[in-house]
């Protein structure tokens, strides 16, 4: 590795704070051919939160960005799913045309998006680079890799620092096999009496299952219960 592109990334791993990271990256970024460089900081399963953004593009596209592109960005839609590197092209902007003639006329016209998941903590930090002439080829895609995925990671890892911490997920609802027999034929419109029949069970024994399935689901009843369990996959979609 060259010794200036060490001593930035070394530069990066001390910063602790994004306002003293950015214009590293920045500098790393025209040290490797590129005029442009931003930062997009996102919660892809959180639309609440709003993204964080930071960038030197120009002030006219970021007004345009927000008016006009922010809610269907075809790089956002796929760094949210993918850590693979994202070029900018005509075919990848085919969804939002406008989009990639703005770049083009804010004098992004070639680029590329790369970003690190943390899905643990539901947290997307995306790096998007781009300069006015020459497309990028594979070989230079190829040679950056590496350090720009160190990068997006560092950078994620500072972000979840100052980020508030995301509320706590309830406990997984963990099942019974009678409960699982229960709440399926509940499903199936059985009732109590109608249950204890085909499991030969009392029916006040089938009435105490479902009382802990309404407790384990924090329904207010048995068809609030049963809902819960569909949409947890505990009973099986019939076919029509």
């Amino acid at each position: 590795m060259e010794r200036w592109k060490e001593y930035q990334i070394e530069q990066l791993t001390r910063a602790k704070e994004i306002e003293n990271a950015f214009p590293i990256l920045k500098t790393f970024a025209n040290n490797i051919g590129f005029q442009f460089c931003g930062i997009q900081v996102s919660r892809p399963s959180s639309p609440s939160f709003k993204p964080f953004y930071i960038n030197n593009f120009t002030t006219a596209w970021n007004d345009e960005y927000e008016s006009y592109y922010c809610t269907n960005d075809p790089i956002t839609a796929y760094c949210h799913q993918s850590m693979l590197p994202f070029l900018w092209s005509r075919k990848a902007f085919s969804k939002a045309p406008s989009m990639w003639d703005a770049l083009q006329n804010h004098g992004m016209g070639h680029g590329w998006s790369q970003s690190y998941i943390n899905e643990e903590n539901d947290l997307c930090c995306t790096i998007s680079l781009a300069r006015t002439h020459c497309e990028i080829f594979a070989l230079e895609l190829y040679d950056q890799y590496g350090v720009m995925h160190f990068i997006t990671q560092h950078l994620s890892e500072m972000f979840l620092r100052v980020l508030p911490p995301l509320p706590s997920k309830p406990p997984p609802v963990h099942l019974s096999t009678r409960e699982l027999e229960i709440v399926r034929l509940c499903a199936y419109g059985k009732t109590a009496w109608e249950i204890g029949q085909i499991l030969n069970v009392a029916e006040r024994t089938v009435n105490y299952h479902i009382k802990n399935l309404i407790l384990k689901f924090n329904a207010c009843n048995k068809m609030s219960a049963v809902t819960a369990a569909i949409r947890g996959g505990f009973v099986p979609i019939q076919p029509h």
